[in-house]
């Protein structure tokens, strides 16, 4: 099995190289490679062509691939709470997305989540394409940067700018985000497979978020493999990661999805104007039947001086 990772090899992959680590998918008599992912990586088309079987979105990713009539269908969702965001100078004071109008926010290309902000709590902003560097952003007080609490926020502290993080789920829009998916083709083919992975993933991203020496190891792997990383850099994302993974239903079971969640996220998405023709059955969008039951770990501390 070939899976895309949500981006590069860092912790937002790491339960899968704590897997492989671990030597949980040997044990089910998996061979699973793990693919980098990122800007160029389009995860949705290397999974409906067959190339890869796993790959990763957030869940709004899995109703445009239906609404384009691409089959593919969500397994698992890893982050609950959807840790995408907006940064902020913190000299700036702001702390609300009010505070935000008129504004210029640099985000990803297509992103519903400023579309949610102005239709939905009256918040215009102007919009700057990302190109994958806040350094505009670090230069410029009253620029807002759409990032995530572990790359950008890391990447803004060690710049000495100092920032505020406003999650964009405090908005009322919270999609699952880092999603699994595979194609609907291999899912009606391949469940014992598909079963035995999620059981393998699953139990690795339970012992990477709550046992320091498996997250050890799985880090190494992750710093051999992606040699842009620093094991500070590592470490922080890893624990500054992991509230949104274990968030909500994530508590007693990792990976979960609910008919509520994705209704939601129906009704949410014909709001701003994003559905074409019939919704679709949330049935066409997910199956949770798959996933076992691994509850959320403690926490540990981040080892003493890791970042």
């Amino acid at each position: 099995m070939t899976v895309v990772l949500p981006w590069y090899a860092d912790p937002e992959g790491g339960g899968y190289f704590a897997a492989q680590a671990e030597g949980l998918y040997r044990n089910a008599g998996l061979d699973v490679t793990l693919q980098p992912g990122g800007p160029q990586v389009s995860a949705t088309q290397l999974v409906a062509a067959g190339r890869a079987q796993i790959g990763h979105t957030d869940a709004a990713g899995i109703v445009q691939a239906q609404q384009q009539g691409i089959p593919i269908i969500a397994v698992a969702a890893l982050y609950q709470d959807n840790p995408v965001g907006i940064l902020s100078h913190s000299d700036q004071n702001i702390t609300t997305f009010d505070q935000m109008k008129g504004r210029t926010l640099v985000s990803q290309a297509g992103a519903l989540y400023p579309v949610w902000l102005d239709k939905q709590l009256g918040v215009p902003m102007q919009t700057m394409q990302y190109q994958g560097s806040i350094a505009n952003f670090l230069k410029d007080p009253k620029l807002l940067q759409q990032g995530w609490p572990t790359n950008e926020v890391r990447q803004a502290e060690q710049s000495g700018v100092p920032v505020n993080f406003t999650p964009y789920s405090t908005s009322g829009f919270n999609p699952y985000n880092d999603v699994l998916f595979t194609s609907k083709s291999y899912f009606d083919a391949h469940k014992d497979e598909l079963r035995k992975f999620l059981q393998a993933s699953l139990s690795g991203w339970h012992d990477y978020l709550g046992d320091v020496a498996v997250a050890t190891d799985a880090n190494k792997a992750i710093l051999a493999a992606n040699s842009e990383q620093t094991a500070a850099s590592v470490w922080y994302a890893w624990d500054k990661q992991r509230p949104y993974v274990i968030a909500g239903d994530g508590a007693k079971q990792l990976g979960a999805m609910t008919e509520q969640r994705w209704t939601t996220l129906i009704d949410q998405l014909q709001k701003l104007g994003q559905l074409t023709g019939k919704a679709p059955a949330t049935a066409d969008l997910y199956d949770a039947s798959l996933l076992p039951t691994v509850a959320a770990p403690a926490l540990p501390a981040a080892p003493t001086g890791s970042y």
